[in-house]
């Protein structure tokens, strides 16, 4: 019953053309060849290839959210005009800083490390990390610190070492003003 239903438009194309080219006068055989093309032509245009994997396929629907760069989220989580950053910042500083402190052996969370905290991150860095108002300057602090500390090996940060290398040192004037 399908196939019949197919044949039905074909069909009717063929037979629409074959009396079109009758009343312009055409010869019968061609009237009837160029029919059949015709209708040839339409059932083409109608078979759906089931092979064709889109024919089923339902569509992709377009997603509306777009959830952007880790680099653009944490560029919109600071906020330049009160000085201040957005959690998502100050806890990927943390987690930084957190990281290079314990392959140095240290522990942030343990109060009896929190001298040489200070001692590698700078003082009351930490402190200031962990508070509610994160200010630009903390999270540049720490980046700095995060730098510092990737050079430094446990030997040379045990507690109570002279080595120059681990204090913390601040920008320079020429630096803070560029």
């Amino acid at each position: 019953m399908k196939g019949l239903r197919r044949a039905v438009l074909p069909t009717v194309v063929g037979a629409i053309a074959v009396a079109a080219l009758h009343a312009l006068g055409v010869q019968s055989p061609f009237a009837w060849a160029w029919g059949i093309l015709a209708a040839g032509v339409a059932l083409l245009l109608g078979i759906r290839m089931p092979e064709d994997p889109r024919l089923d396929a339902p569509g992709r629907p377009a997603d509306q959210r777009y959830v952007g760069s880790e680099v653009s989220r944490l560029a919109w989580a600071i906020d330049a005009r009160n000085d201040t950053v957005n959690e998502a910042v100050t806890r990927r500083v943390r987690a930084t800083l957190r990281r290079r402190l314990s392959r140095l052996g240290i522990d942030v969370d343990d109060v009896s490390q929190a001298a040489d905290v200070d001692r590698l991150l700078g003082a009351g860095l930490w402190r200031r990390l962990t508070g509610r108002r994160t200010t630009i300057r903390d999270i540049r602090d720490g980046l700095d610190a995060a730098e510092r500390l990737e050079g430094i090996t446990s030997s040379t940060a045990s507690p109570g070492g002279s080595d120059a290398s681990v204090r913390p040192t601040g920008p320079s004037q020429k630096e803070r003003t560029a």
